[in-house]
């Protein structure tokens, strides 16, 4: 798996570190293997330039890497919901950013209508309106 380079903002927390390592818009790329160490345990990424979001997750000795394109009207749309988290350990960041996907699918205690599930939560980067530097 490779990332390509790009400027990112985002986290990538390898198995060796106590904190993540956090980007702010800073150039960076990687290739990823599943024998290496030390290996990424999580990272969220985000590419604001061309709408990339990457989530890294290794588990089970194997990385589940998730890519998404993020498009304009997903911060409009009914179905999308922008959500915000308290990091852990990232003195320099005040909130995670994510978009959480709804999507409709037929359930089975609402005679097979459609309703909405959650899908993907997608990370967008960080909100650091209120944080001194």
């Amino acid at each position: 798996m490779k990332i390509e380079k790009s400027k990112y903002q985002g986290y990538i927390w390898y198995s060796n570190k106590k904190e993540p390592r956090v980007f702010n818009n800073e150039e960076f790329e990687l290739e990823i293997a599943n024998n290496e160490n030390p290996f990424i345990v999580e990272g969220q990424i985000y590419d604001n330039e061309n709408r990339i979001s990457i989530s890294i997750k290794y588990v089970d000795g194997k990385y589940i890497v998730n890519k998404y394109e993020v498009k304009d009207e997903d911060f409009k749309h009914p179905n999308v919901v922008r959500r915000e988290f308290l990091p852990n350990r990232m003195d320099k960041v005040e909130k995670l950013c994510f978009l959480e996907y709804w999507k409709p699918q037929e359930d089975s205690l609402c005679e097979n209508m459609k309703v909405l599930q959650p899908a993907e939560l997608v990370f967008i980067g960080f909100n650091n309106e209120n944080k001194e530097e």
